[in-house]
């Protein structure tokens, strides 16, 4: 395999992670052995359009939740340990435009790509925000309690009271376990960056994988799925497989060039699909049987 040079060999955050370096150097490489212009025109746009859909995917979460509060009304069925974590790691990934991490476009213009991080950004604090002013009466804290029984148990909740249920107790355990998984992680990857850069991208990486779990929890005990919030979980699952899709056609448009971390990667985005696999399945299930919301386990007579 070619040595390649240190920006090379680093990480690549979320979908952008240390593409962007992976571009800058293969510019010059070929597409399937041969030297082509057009070929390699081709092979660029693809990768680069594979990156953008998935944050147009982002955006389209934001988008679905938004949506989902002005119809209804209300915050019911909405996980508040989600959508922190979620705008969390959308802000957080901010940061990669300012460390030179994030991925560089060949073919489509690059101010795209921070644009996108911005308004994405941007919508996920606006829509947290109006959760919180205009939605906190309607939301589910006794259903959002992901770690919650873990704390309990651990005596560090009381079993009564309104911190039983507290969503920022709840969410500090969350991003307990972001923290000790991002170190897990970290002995995992390999990368020629500083600690800080590197467990910084193992806590994005981290972020978004668990960021969904206490929605999912919400879920099983909901066992009723509405619509826009079915939307907000499947475009999710778009975003990874464009990111999957990136990993697996990169050595098609390079030639004999593999990025030292792609199998990480590709591993990753494959977890990160299993995560949300089991949805994924009662979601075309309900598709397939014309059913208005996505039913969550067996029980298709609760339609």
């Amino acid at each position: 395999r070619h040595r390649q040079p240190r920006c090379q060999r680093g990480r690549r955050l979320g979908p952008q992670r240390d593409q962007g370096s992976a571009a800058r150097f293969h510019r010059r490489g070929s597409v399937g052995g041969a030297c082509s212009p057009e070929a390699m025109f081709l092979g660029q746009l693809y990768l680069d359009g594979l990156i953008l859909t998935s944050d147009l995917c982002t955006c389209g979460t934001f988008i679905s939740l938004a949506w989902k509060l002005h119809k209804s009304k209300s915050a019911a069925g909405l996980s508040l340990q989600t959508l922190i974590t979620v705008v969390g790691a959308r802000s957080l990934h901010l940061l990669s435009h300012f460390m030179r991490l994030h991925y560089l476009p060949a073919v489509i213009p690059w101010l795209l790509y921070p644009s996108m991080d911005v308004v994405n950004a941007a919508s996920g604090i606006l829509l947290l925000t109006s959760f919180v002013l205009l939605y906190y009466r309607t939301y589910e804290r006794e259903k959002d309690n992901f770690g919650v029984a873990v704390l309990q148990k651990l005596d560090l909740l009381p079993k009564s009271g309104n911190l039983s249920n507290s969503p920022v107790f709840a969410s500090g355990f969350l991003y307990a376990c972001i923290a000790v998984l991002a170190l897990i992680w970290y002995s995992v990857r390999r990368s020629n960056h500083s600690f800080a850069v590197s467990y910084f991208c193992c806590f994005y990486e981290v972020m978004g994988a668990v960021a969904l779990i206490p929605q999912l929890v919400m879920f099983q005990k909901d066992k009723r799925v509405s619509p826009a919030l079915a939307n907000f979980v499947v475009l999710t699952a778009v975003n990874r497989l464009c990111t999957l899709i990136f990993w697996i056609s990169y050595p098609w448009v390079y030639t004999w060039r593999y990025p030292d971390n792609r199998g990480i990667q590709m591993t990753s985005e494959v977890l990160n699909l299993l995560i949300l696999s089991d949805f994924l399945f009662y979601w075309a299930r309900s598709k397939i049987r014309g059913d208005k919301e996505v039913i969550i386990g067996d029980g298709y007579s609760a339609v």
